[in-house]
């Protein structure tokens, strides 16, 4: 029931007039929300003012400078968006055709080696922009991320581990090396890397529950067990700690970054960890997914021809000459 119309079943409401407005809403332009659906602006606005009626409520400001919405426009608008944008995903499930025009959620499992992934994610979303926007969701374990994947809260994720599921495809997207960190004054105390491992007390995160497992199997390896650990949920809180010469800790190499005040060192074979893209194979006809598989193809190292191009958001987003320098 809203404001005394009676609203029982789905049918009483006009679907088409309703697509309009959220077309219309997006744009805050009656003349381009007509274009977009390809009808005329007195038509478009004839529909709007049904719409509004049966609801009882306006839906817009109108002035000379365009169209706003009121706040109760606002509200139908965060509604309305779900119902279409999940509308064109399953017009792409079932037809061959590019729709586009929905926001997609990545997953990425709360990892130190965020660097590699966030740097994905940028770049799919050079892939994607013109479809829609690209949001990510920290995720706190692979577990939670497949099972999120699998109920349609995110459309794909980013993993240190392959999913088990058949229905989930996935694939390497980079891969990088862990080493160890103490400040380089403890460093210059020890003679031997290994005592300073089973010395100083060792830092871990009580998140990255398989990276712990690596590492640890690792030290077992090389004969080397801690006689203290630190256990932290704050990647910084540890990082100054390690700059302080109070713990030794483990990172993802960067050769980019500047470890000011830390020293980066192995303990036998280099550590190599994998990054993973995974998705649902019933998704694979979307242009969420096939943009996704285009920067697997493409590999990390080649990026997006325009990422660097600030033109391009300004185009996809269709903002006015007027509104520009």
């Amino acid at each position: 029931m809203i404001r005394g119309i009676s609203l029982e079943k789905l049918k009483d409401i006009n679907w088409n007039h309703l697509y309009c407005f959220y077309e219309v809403a997006k744009v805050q332009s009656l003349k381009k929300g007509a274009q977009i659906i390809g009808t005329s602006s007195p038509t478009l606005s004839e529909q709007l003012k049904r719409l509004e009626n049966k609801f009882n409520m306006k839906l817009f400001n109108r002035s000379s400078k365009g169209l706003t919405l009121t706040q109760e426009g606002m509200q139908l608008f965060e509604r309305t968006k779900g119902i279409f944008e999940e509308g064109s995903k399953l017009l792409e499930h079932f037809s061959e055709d590019v729709v586009g025009g929905y926001p997609v959620s990545i997953g990425i499992e709360e990892t130190i080696s965020h660097d590699l992934a966030t740097e994905f994610a940028s770049q799919y979303w050079d892939l994607y922009t013109q479809y829609g926007t690209v949001n990510t969701l920290r995720q706190v374990g692979h577990d939670i991320l497949v099972d999120n994947l699998l109920q349609g809260y995110i459309d794909w994720g980013i993993s240190l581990r392959k999913p088990k599921r058949k229905s989930l495809e996935v694939a390497e997207i980079g891969s990088f090396e862990l080493v160890f960190c103490c400040s380089k004054d403890l460093y210059g105390k020890f003679r031997d890397h290994k005592d300073l491992l089973v010395n100083i007390p060792f830092a871990e995160s009580n998140w990255d529950k398989t990276l712990n497992k690596v590492i640890y199997q690792h030290l077992r390896k090389n004969g080397i067990v801690p006689k203290e650990k630190v256990y932290s949920d704050h990647l910084d809180f540890v990082h100054k700690l390690c700059a302080r010469g109070r713990c030794v800790m483990f990172l993802p190499k960067n050769p980019l970054e500047d470890y000011e005040g830390i020293k980066t060192f192995r303990v036998g074979e280099p550590i190599r960890m994998s990054l993973y893209a995974i998705w649902k194979k019933s998704d694979e006809g979307l242009i969420s997914i096939r943009k996704l598989e285009e920067l697997i193809q493409a590999k990390l190292s080649n990026v997006p021809e325009r990422y660097e191009d600030v033109d391009l958001q300004i185009e996809v987003s269709d903002v006015s000459d007027e509104l520009l320098k």
